[in-house]
């Protein structure tokens, strides 16, 4: 938040302006008292009334701007009322009643006018009333600060969730796929090699990849790259069915590794055994809506001792990234687990 002194000034300036000229303007536009209208214009200018206004504008403004943010709304006020308001009736004593007239012999009030009793309270009330744009200017500037300022706070929350929560995607990953390599080595399979090698470039895809969108066929490509990962470790042939809509648009993006945990817990907790109910995974795209389907049947002899952090991220993760575009279904009964997830991409 910065003072905008030069931004004050012209609005003091077309405030003060509006009161002094009303009525040479409601003659100005019918035509009559133009030479009066601008007569008045210039007599404002020369007149140091406007100038030892503005500056208490200027100095309401400061001390607003300054003492508010850190002392709160009483304090602030008091010091105006106690400190301010005496200060800026003094200045202009002094700059109209002494230096002025010292100049040029004439005074800004009359003999009677500059006595005490009268003097102040005047002074009071054209003090408070045109510090009171300063004031209020000052306060729509401090609360669009304060909302950017909440803004910028929220968006730093949620990007620092977001980072939790993506990094929370590679050791669930990380882990899972160890387990089936250290699998296939115990069992001295020839996938083995492969497998490290194929995991090694999903993780390259994972750590390297920092941007908050990615296109969506390197995300289909990296899915198929998992899959593919998946499939070494069987020793025998899954009963899986993918159903991906050729000619997607190569412009559309999605937010990186929305997709991988419904297919990794799939693979960990499916049956892909019996042709009845094969592991089915379906992408579409529709009017820049994404339309992702998966289902398998469970296979309730199998249960992840560490449990699962996979899909409960997606869904935060989806909530902070897009909490009015997606719908997220899962369906899940004794036998078969069904995911449906409808989400915006962008183009």
């Amino acid at each position: 938040m910065r003072p905008k002194i030069l931004l004050l000034i012209l609005c003091f300036t077309a405030f003060y302006l509006a009161d002094h000229l009303s009525g040479s303007v409601n003659e100005f536009s019918n035509g009559k008292g133009v030479a009066g209208f601008f007569q008045n214009l210039i007599h404002v200018f020369l007149n140091t009334s406007f100038y030892v206004f503005l500056l208490d504008a200027i100095l309401t403004y400061l001390l607003f701007f300054y003492l508010y943010p850190r002392k709160g709304t009483i304090i602030t006020t008091l010091v105006y009322l106690i400190i301010a308001i005496p200060l800026m009736i003094s200045l202009r004593y002094l700059i109209e009643e002494i230096i002025i007239f010292a100049i040029t012999g004439h005074h800004n009030y009359g003999t009677i006018a500059r006595t005490a009793k009268i003097y102040i309270p005047d002074n009071i009330y054209f003090t408070i009333y045109f510090s009171l744009l300063s004031i209020v200017f000052f306060g729509v500037q401090y609360e669009r600060f304060s909302k950017l300022k909440k803004q910028a706070l929220e968006l730093q929350a949620r990007n620092a969730e977001l980072s939790f929560l993506k990094s929370q995607i590679n050791p669930h990953f990380l882990f899972n796929n160890l387990n089936s390599i250290y699998t296939l080595i115990y069992q001295k399979s020839e996938n083995a090699l492969p497998a490290v090698s194929k995991l090694s470039e999903l993780l390259r895809y994972m750590l390297y990849q920092k941007e908050d969108l990615v296109l969506l066929s390197k995300e289909i490509s990296y899915l198929h790259n998992f899959i593919d990962l998946q499939l070494m470790r069987y020793d025998f042939t899954p009963c899986i069915n993918i159903d991906i809509e050729e000619g997607i648009d190569e412009g559309l993006t999605i937010t990186p590794l929305t997709l991988i945990p419904f297919v990794e817990n799939a693979f960990k907790h499916g049956d892909l055994k019996t042709t009845e109910y094969p592991l089915s995974i379906t992408i579409s795209v529709k009017d820049n809506w994404l339309y992702f389907n998966i289902k398998n049947k469970k296979n309730n002899m199998h249960k992840d001792e560490t449990g699962g952090i996979g899909l409960e991220n997606v869904r935060k993760r989806l909530e902070l990234l897009k909490p009015n575009d997606f719908e997220l279904k899962i369906i899940e009964n004794n036998n078969i687990f069904d995911v449906k997830l409808k989400m915006t991409i962008n183009g």
